[in-house]
């Protein structure tokens, strides 16, 4: 049994043997009224307020909570009589942070045929580092066994400490491409059926690998056609594809078939830049990854060909970056977080920034659009009344040092304080 099980398990026996003594029959209608209608209210003041829209820090904000969601926003407002307040007045608050590539299983020291159980006592601990880091939503890309699932399912009951995750579980991926002469019938049924079993095990999001990962070559694992019907068999229940694709040929198919996002990007040509403008697909471009491998070299197993393939992806993505980014292609924060850098997430705005981008693009790529990518707008990204009362704050104004958000000092998710 999978470890998020067992929590998952403890924690129910907890709730079905509670110490506290029952409600006399009596007055149970009484108190299950006050339990309805008693709302919890909180009132956040912040020295500075950047809400996720606007790229201008609003001065002396409050922001009002109750329960778990966001009720009001804004200067001049009046805190309710008896709501608990949570001084930031002298901190920069923003939205909880979403990175949209996380591998939350992975971790270093990976043992061969390691169960399910070890790689769930290590996922929930990234899980812990990356909220803790400001990082309140993620979308996790990859894991096999479907413990992202069991994770998602442990966070969301409160029996493990994370973000709120969109999980995709075990990639579509192949070891090569496929010869001339296969069916691409058969080919083309077989990965719809892949993607219903993913959808039926509960992805909330389809992670394919177009091209091979950095030193695999630039060869299509997947034809166009066959990405078209992965984006198709998705839609039907309104899950968007996420597309691993480094080489140009497999982004430009990807683009065209209707994948929400590329990630990595790293040989974009100017007709794929063109392509991801007209689609409005979005590119994760995961730049600090490449200095992570390379910075903790003794750490990773790599042969001598992918490290070279690495040192090469560090300069050609950074000026794809670039290009991109001057060209307006929709650019979205995703740190491809790996083994060593759960809780690292924000170095990854740092590069951004390095980059080309902006403080306030960059804090928006990990915020709104962020949000606009998972289609979860109407509940993360902004702060703002209806949505998630998911904060940070920081000490000082990012917008001046993005590095700040290296540097969170304050977590709140869905109303409940993390850190401080």
């Amino acid at each position: 049994m999978r470890t998020s099980r067992l929590i998952l398990i403890v924690l129910s026996i907890g709730i079905l043997f509670d110490v506290c003594p029952p409600v006399p029959r009596s007055n149970r209608t009484r108190a299950e009224s006050q339990q309805k209608t008693a709302v919890r209210q909180l009132a956040v003041k912040c020295g500075k307020l950047l809400d996720g829209k606007s790229a201008i820090a609003i001065p002396d904000a409050l922001i009002l909570i109750e329960d778990d969601r966001i009720a009001a926003v804004g200067r001049g407002l009046k805190i309710p009589p008896g709501a608990e307040v949570i001084d930031l007045s002298r901190s920069t608050v923003l939205p909880g942070l979403i990175d949209t590539h996380t591998h939350l299983t992975y971790h270093y020291d990976t043992a061969q045929n390691e169960k399910p159980a070890v790689t769930g006592i290590y996922s929930s601990e990234n899980a812990k580092s990356t909220l803790k880091a400001g990082f309140t939503t993620v979308r996790n890309l990859g894991a096999s066994d479907g413990i992202d699932f069991d994770l998602r399912q442990a966070i969301g009951k409160s029996a493990s400490l994370g973000p709120r995750i969109q999980a995709s579980g075990a990639p579509l991926t192949r070891s090569r491409p496929p010869e001339p002469n296969e069916d691409l019938a058969a080919r083309v049924a077989t990965i719809r059926e892949f993607i219903r079993k993913q959808i039926s095990a509960g992805a909330d999001v389809i992670k394919v690998f177009v091209t091979p990962g950095a030193g695999g070559g630039d060869v299509l694992l997947y034809s166009e056609e066959e990405i078209k019907a992965i984006v198709d068999e998705a839609s039907k229940n309104n899950i968007r594809v996420a597309a691993h694709a480094h080489a140009t040929q497999g982004i430009k198919a990807a683009v065209r078939a209707g994948v929400a996002s590329i990630e990595h990007g790293s040989k974009l040509d100017d007709e794929a830049i063109k392509l991801m403008i007209e689609h409005h697909t979005a590119l994760v471009p995961t730049l600090y990854l490449p200095n992570h491998y390379l910075g903790h070299r003794d750490r990773f197993n790599f042969n001598e060909a992918r490290w070279q393939a690495l040192s090469q992806l560090k300069s050609l993505m950074a000026d794809n970056f670039r290009k991109a980014l001057s060209a307006g292609v929709w650019i979205v924060m995703g740190s491809d977080a790996v083994a060593g850098l759960h809780g690292e997430n924000a170095k990854e705005l740092e590069w951004m920034v390095k980059t080309g981008m902006t403080p306030a693009q960059t804090i928006r790529a990990a915020t709104a659009d962020a949000a606009q990518l998972m289609a979860w707008q109407d509940r993360v990204g902004t702060i703002e009344a209806g949505k998630w009362a998911d904060l940070i704050a920081v000490d000082r104004d990012p917008l001046k040092d993005i590095t700040e958000l290296q540097r969170v000092k304050f977590v709140m998710k869905a109303g409940l304080v993390v850190s401080k």
